[in-house]
């Protein structure tokens, strides 16, 4: 079983990314990766039980504890997913009522969710963001009512007191723990527990067909759904990815990770890749952000991984610290092999010093790939797996998975078919029917083009959400992502992001994210100083702002991204209002309805104490 796992190519060597294009009436096309995928019935339960056998006492997950570290190999993972899935067993879960899970990344965390998963139940994974801001907790209520559990898992009740209440208040539902002082939330392992061979009974029932997850959306363009998620999505984008990446055979990965295991990324692509390879994953408990990229420096120089999963907001943070630190980057180059970029492009130039960081530490730079997916692909539907100067390249269609574009507005639209695509939305047989097409085909929202029209082996570009674009007054389309990114670019330093605005009117605007932390060290701002009212105040400030936007406009002079106005976002996005997903993504739309009054302030030239804009 799963024999085609076992390492014994010396080479590191990449699959092939040769695609079939299938032209369409209307301009339209469909793309195929030229490899068969050739899925067998297998899932990620018997990864498990493959490498519990086959390396028993190779670590699979490894987490920091207060005097070092706590690590569990692939045996005692099996053993202890067994034992919890027994006391699951007796509680009133179903393939209809999953177990929402409240849990930062952690060992507990993993085998509560895979002996639920052991037993046929779904499990919902929800950010701890939820459970820690606000009062009520509307977010985590929201998806408690979405999703109508059997139960809800909380890994601490001292840390989530708060929202165990709230939640024991509304809700009939019972929630258990791994470390309890609540006598309202029972401890797993002082619960009751069904029989081994009921267990193995359940275990039996699990096929491919199984919901495994009802996952939720990061909500970066709308309201949050729950994304049913089965075991062949989750098993066949794993075996698609190790057929464009055959150096796996040689290769065992040896991950750091922070990305949270309530997004598909953290939780499904990067944990999975692990699992599938009998690799080893080191939990994060740093995060690029500041105060706590510091832990993931140390970690990463502790470990020293050979394959890297980020964000471009976390490459960039650790670019810094390669900058400051030889010794750093020395640790990170010597092992890494590569650097997979995920949620948007990484700017050319990070990407350029990265390169130019690693042959200035080791010689040699990895190999930097990219990918494009989503919650309702598991989350891979391209992949790059072949070396291109483009950035923005999101590589090919991933072996089974086709790719269809469609002609919309200006554009092509992109939607995708395969073994990898959910089924539908939990409960929602209407934004379902929305989604996926008569022929199968789940419409992504995004926009994406070949780079070579006459080569689609050479890639994709991913050319932001059509969802987000919207027409000046002219009738003239404006690419928000595209001038999202140019203008973070621009500004690099100053803000962390854009929310651009000017649907129905003459010219373009941008609300500012203020990179707080790189003013408040440059500007020697205090607490109390460290607001977009304050940053108003400082004139040095708006009239380097406006400096760099204006020489941004003498290489963006067409009406479709040419910045004519900006203005400070007054507030920090919020996690609790939707303007923010826990991994930093800002949710336009959401900030766009939330600060109307402004934004409609900001393009007819009306004043408001509130915000303080500038035309130029």
């Amino acid at each position: 079983m799963l024999n085609h796992l076992v390492n014994e190519s010396p080479e590191l060597k990449m699959g092939s990314h040769e695609v079939i294009k299938e032209e369409l009436a209307g301009g339209g096309m469909i793309l195929r990766n030229a490899e068969s995928l050739d899925l067998d019935d297998h899932t990620m339960l018997d990864c498990v039980e493959f490498w519990s056998q086959k390396t028993p006492n190779t670590v699979f997950l490894r987490e920091r504890t207060s005097d070092g570290w706590s690590e569990i190999s692939y045996k005692e993972f099996s053993l202890r997913i067994k034992t919890v899935a027994g006391h699951l067993g007796t509680l009133d879960l179903s393939q209809d009522k999953p177990l929402v899970i409240v849990a930062p990344n952690s060992i507990n965390h993993a085998i509560v969710a895979f002996a639920a998963m052991t037993i046929g139940v779904p499990v919902t994974p929800v950010s701890v963001a939820y459970a820690q801001i606000g009062e009520t907790f509307e977010r985590l209520q929201s998806i408690i009512t979405t999703i109508e559990p059997g139960a809800i898992y909380f890994s601490d009740t001292i840390f989530f007191k708060r929202a165990i209440d709230v939640i024991q208040s509304k809700f009939d539902i019972p929630c258990i723990s791994s470390h309890s002082n609540n006598e309202k939330v029972p401890a797993i392992r002082n619960m009751d527990s069904i029989s081994e061979e009921e267990v193995a009974a359940l275990r039996a029932t699990v096929t491919q067909d199984t919901v495994c997850k009802v996952m939720m959306t990061s909500g970066s363009t709308g309201v949050p759904k729950g994304v049913i998620n089965t075991h062949r999505m989750m098993y066949s984008n794993q075996l698609a990815v190790y057929k464009m990446w055959p150096m796996l055979q040689d290769l065992t990965p040896n991950l750091v990770d922070w990305l949270p295991w309530s997004h598909t990324f953290g939780g499904n692509a990067v944990f999975n890749m692990a699992l599938f390879s009998g690799g080893t994953m080191t939990i994060d408990d740093g995060k690029p952000v500041p105060g706590q990229i510091g832990r993931t420096v140390e970690n990463i120089c502790l470990i020293q991984p050979n394959i890297h999963y980020n964000v471009p907001v976390g490459i960039e943070a650790l670019v810094a610290q390669f900058e400051d630190s030889p010794v750093i980057a020395k640790k990170f180059f010597s092992e890494v092999k590569i650097i997979f970029v995920a949620a948007a492009a990484l700017p050319d130039k990070t990407r350029n010093r990265l390169k130019e960081l690693a042959i200035e530490a080791v010689g040699k730079a990895p190999k930097l790939f990219a990918g494009w997916g989503s919650t309702e692909t598991a989350p891979f539907s391209t992949c790059l797996n072949f070396d291109s100067d483009q950035s923005v390249n999101i590589g090919v269609p991933i072996p089974g998975t086709e790719i269809k574009l469609t002609p919309v507005q200006d554009r092509l639209a992109l939607a995708v078919r395969g073994p990898n695509v959910m089924p539908g939305y939990w409960r929602n047989e209407e934004a379902t029917k929305k989604a996926i097409d008569e022929d199968g085909f789940y419409s992504m929202g995004d926009a994406g083009r070949l780079i070579n029209p006459e080569n689609p082996s050479d890639g994709l570009v991913f050319e932001g959400r059509i969802s987000e674009n919207f027409k000046l007054n002219t009738g003239t389309w404006v690419n928000v992502n595209q001038v999202r990114i140019a203008v973070s670019a621009a500004l690099k330093g100053l803000c962390l992001d854009a929310v651009i605005t000017g649907h129905n009117k003459p010219d373009i605007g941008v609300l500012l994210v203020p990179n707080m932390g790189k003013l408040t060290e440059r500007f020697k701002l205090s607490d109390a100083e460290q607001t977009s009212a304050h940053l108003q105040t400082i004139e040095e400030y708006i009239s380097d702002v406006t400096k760099r936007l204006t020489e941004y406009n003498e290489t963006h002079y067409s009406a479709s991204t040419r910045i004519r106005r900006f203005a400070l976002l007054p507030e920090p996005p919020s996690v609790e209002k939707n303007e923010m997903t826990d991994k930093g993504y800002l949710n336009q739309r959401a900030l766009l309805d939330n600060w109307s009054e402004l934004i409609e302030a900001m393009h007819d030239h009306k004043a408001n104490s509130s915000l303080t804009f500038h035309a130029f």
